[in-house]
C-alpha cells in the first residue's frame, strides 16, 4: 500500500508548481487597476496550490521510504517541500486576512524560492545533479553529456577494459537511476563493488556467464516489458554497447585488466576499434 502511494508523487509533484506559480503571476498582474480582476480568485489558487503541495509532500515522503535515494539530498527535498506547503497556506491565509502578521511581499518571494529549489532537488534525485545545469553545459560546449562521458580511446587495446570501455556506458545510460543520488533495487553501480555485489534482489554480474547475467538480460528484454532496463523513456545502449559489457563479463569481468588482456572473438573486435573514432563506439 505504500508503494502504491508512494507512485503517485509524480503524478501530484507537478501540480503545486503550477498552480503556486500561476497564484504568483496573478498578484503580481493584480497589482496594476486593470487586472483587478484577478483578486477575488487569488486565494482560492493558492489554497489549491497549498492542498496539493500537501499531498505532494506527504507522497513524497512515503516514496523516500520505499526506494533507494540520497539520503542528505532526499531530506532536503523533503523539508524544501514542507517549507513550501507551509509558505503556501501562510499566503493563502495573509491573502484571506490581510491583517495576518506577516509580511506579504517577502512571503510570496520566499515561497517563489521554495518552488524552484524544490523543484530543482527534486529533479537532481530523479534525473541527476546536473539535470538543470546540463542544458547550459551543452550549449557552452561543443560536448553533450553522452560525449564528454564517452570520448574516442587513442589506442584501445591499452585501454582499461572496466574503467576506460564499460564504465563510461554505465555512467550515461545507468546511473540516473543507480547512482549516487538514486538507487534503485538498491543496486548502485558507479562504485565497482557495490557493482559486482548487486542491489535487494542479488546480484546482476556473472562474472564469465554474461548470458546469465541480470544486467544483459534487461537490456535485452523488450523497451515496452516492465523489468527492461534502462526504462523506455531513458537513452538506451546500442547493440554495440551491450556487445562491449557482454565481452567484458564473459571474459570474467575483471577490473583492472586491459582490453588486450581479454579475449577478443572476431565479432568483438570491429566494435573495440570503432571506439578509437566515435564517443558512443557505433560504426560509421
Amino acid at each position: 500500500m505504500s508503494e502504491l502511494i508512494g507512485h503517485l508523487h509524480p503524478a501530484l509533484v507537478h501540480l503545486p508548481i503550477g498552480i503556486l506559480l500561476i497564484a504568483l503571476f496573478m498578484q503580481w498582474f493584480a497589482q496594476k487597476e486593470k487586472y483587478k480582476v484577478f483578486r477575488s480568485a487569488i486565494p482560492l489558487v493558492l489554497l489549491c496550490g497549498a492542498i496539493t503541495a500537501l499531498f505532494s509532500s506527504i507522497t513524497g515522503y512515503v516514496l523516500s521510504t520505499t526506494d533507494e535515494y540520497d539520503k542528505t539530498l532526499v531530506t532536503f527535498h523533503m523539508w524544501m517541500g514542507f517549507a513550501t506547503t507551509l509558505a503556501a497556506f501562510m499566503l493563502y491565509a495573509k491573502e484571506k486576512n490581510p491583517q495576518f502578521a506577516v509580511n506579504k511581499k517577502l512571503l510570496s518571494i520566499g515561497l517563489l524560492i521554495f518552488v524552484f529549489v524544490t523543484g530543482h532537488l527534486g529533479g537532481s534525485l530523479t534525473h541527476g545533479s546536473d539535470y538543470y545545469t546540463k542544458p547550459l553545459a551543452e550549449i557552452f560546449s561543443n560536448d553533450t553529456f553522452s560525449t564528454a562521458a564517452i570520448k574516442p580511446i587513442p589506442n584501445v587495446q591499452e585501454a582499461y577494459a572496466y574503467k576506460d570501455v564499460v564504465k563510461p556506458i554505465l555512467a550515461t545510460k545507468c546511473y540516473s537511476c543507480h547512482g549516487p543520488n538514486k538507487q534503485k533495487g538498491g543496486l548502485r553501480m558507479d562504485d565497482s563493488l557495490r557493482l559486482m555485489k548487486g542491489g535487494k534482489d542479488g546480484i546482476v554480474i556473472e562474472p564469465g556467464k554474461a548470458d546469465v547475467s541480470e544486467i544483459i538480460k534487461r537490456m535485452l528484454l523488450p523497451a515496452d516489458d516492465d523489468d527492461h532496463m534502462p526504462p523506455k523513456e531513458k537513452s538506451q545502449p546500442t547493440k554495440e554497447q551491450i556487445a562491449l559489457i557482454h565481452w567484458w563479463i564473459d571474459n570474467g569481468a575483471d577490473l583492472a585488466k586491459k582490453v588486450k588482456d581479454l579475449k577478443q572473438p572476431d565479432k568483438i573486435k570491429p566494435v573495440l576499434l570503432a571506439l578509437q573514432k566515435s564517443p558512443e563506439g557505433k560504426h560509421e
